[in-house]
């Protein structure tokens, strides 16, 4: 069941860009922010839970992943979380924080964004949001899973839509881009028209959708994390 809602997710939340660009009027930034912000929203959430699981990770030498882990009680509300687990991730936070804040400000600074976002994205935004919550939930809260896991598997989660964001880079960005461009050069066509943006979420779709029926906790979706 998680696995379907995950892959009719994708479909729904591209229909809703599809909406805000039909309806709303959404441009190009608001697109390419609202997927980037569930990029960050994804990371946000998925990060601290690989702080908790307390598994060791596969593949891993040494005493530390080879002797049970020392829990440390932080914050009382939340779980223990591992020192172990923090060296694996630190690195992987910095640099994933890095990479996608400065893909962020490069779109908000290439197009002219009001100073207001459309309530229409910020609803966008909150539905991502409680979404991610509840696959949190789902796959680590629920029954205390997280005991069962391992860092990997909260990072699966975190890798799947930045492997999302290549696929659609290379495959639907570049190559519309480059035949639309010279489209517009041989016969001055808008490009920032609404059958413009529709060819290029259509596509966008179908990468959502396949990417978001693998598991990201399986060998569907294989990322090396050594």
């Amino acid at each position: 069941m998680g696995e379907s809602s995950d892959f009719f997710f994708g479909l729904i939340l591209n229909f809703g860009l599809i909406v805000g660009v039909v309806v709303f009027q959404w441009n190009l930034v608001e697109i390419a922010l609202v997927y980037l912000i569930e990029v960050a929203i994804i990371q946000l959430f998925f990060f601290p839970i690989a702080l908790f699981t307390p598994k060791p990770v596969d593949g891993r030498d040494g005493d530390m992943w080879d002797t049970d882990p020392t829990p440390r009680q932080l914050i009382g509300l939340f779980p223990p979380v591992y020192w172990r687990n923090i060296k694996f991730v630190w690195s992987k936070v910095v640099f994933n924080a890095v990479i996608v804040g400065v893909i962020i400000r490069s779109v908000a600074s290439r197009y002219s964004l009001g100073s207001d976002l459309p309530v229409s994205v910020g609803l966008a935004i909150a539905g991502i949001v409680l979404f991610q919550l509840s696959r949190v939930w789902r796959h680590f809260v629920a029954e205390q899973s997280y005991k069962q896991k391992s860092p990997t598997d909260p990072l699966a989660f975190v890798y799947a839509p930045l492997t999302e964001l290549y696929l659609i880079f290379v495959y639907v960005l570049a190559p519309v881009t480059l035949v639309l461009a010279g489209i517009a050069f041989t016969i001055d066509s808008d490009l920032s028209s609404l059958p413009t943006l529709l060819v290029y979420l259509i596509p966008m779709g179908f990468i959502r959708a396949w990417i978001g029926s693998l598991d990201p906790q399986t060998d569907d979706f294989e990322v090396s994390f050594n």
